[in-house]
C-alpha cells in the first residue's frame, strides 16, 4: 500500500453508500493523476457510479455510448454561441474517454445525466 492508496474521500464514500461486497480497483478505470481529477467510480452493494466533470458542456453536446463491455463517452461543444473566445476553441475540440466496464454491471441497463457540467451514469450490478 502506497502513500496516496488510502484516500478520505473513499471512507466517506464508503461511510455513505456502505462498504462494497466486490471490490474494482478505481485504478482499472481511472488513469492517470490528471484523470483522477476529473472522474470517479463509485461502488455500492446495488449499483456503480461513473461521475465525469465535463465544464462548460451540456446534456446536447455530450454522447455515452455502449458497446460490449466498453463505454465511450464524448462531450464535444456544438453550439459556440455566447461562448468565451478563449473557451471556444477547447470546448469545440472536446474530449473522449473510452473505457471497459468492469464483468460485474450490467451494461445493458444505465442511465446518465448532466447537470452543472456533471456527468453521472449510473448502472446496476448484476444479481
Amino acid at each position: 500500500m502506497g502513500f496516496f492508496d488510502d484516500d478520505p474521500f473513499d471512507n466517506i464514500i464508503e461511510e455513505f453508500f456502505g462498504r462494497p461486497k466486490t471490490r474494482y480497483r478505481r485504478e482499472q478505470f481511472i488513469k492517470g493523476e490528471d484523470e483522477e481529477r476529473v472522474i470517479d467510480f463509485i461502488e455500492t452493494d446495488e449499483k456503480v457510479y461513473l461521475i465525469f466533470e465535463l465544464p462548460g458542456y451540456i446534456e446536447k453536446d455530450v454522447t455515452v455510448e455502449i458497446n460490449g463491455k466498453n463505454i465511450e463517452i464524448t462531450a464535444q461543444k456544438k453550439n459556440l454561441e455566447n461562448v468565451k473566445d478563449y473557451l471556444a476553441q477547447k470546448l469545440s475540440y472536446g474530449m473522449h474517454y473510452k473505457r471497459t466496464l468492469p464483468d460485474y454491471i450490467n451494461a445493458k441497463k444505465f442511465t446518465h445525466t448532466i447537470k452543472n457540467g456533471i456527468l453521472e451514469i449510473t448502472f446496476d450490478k448484476k444479481k
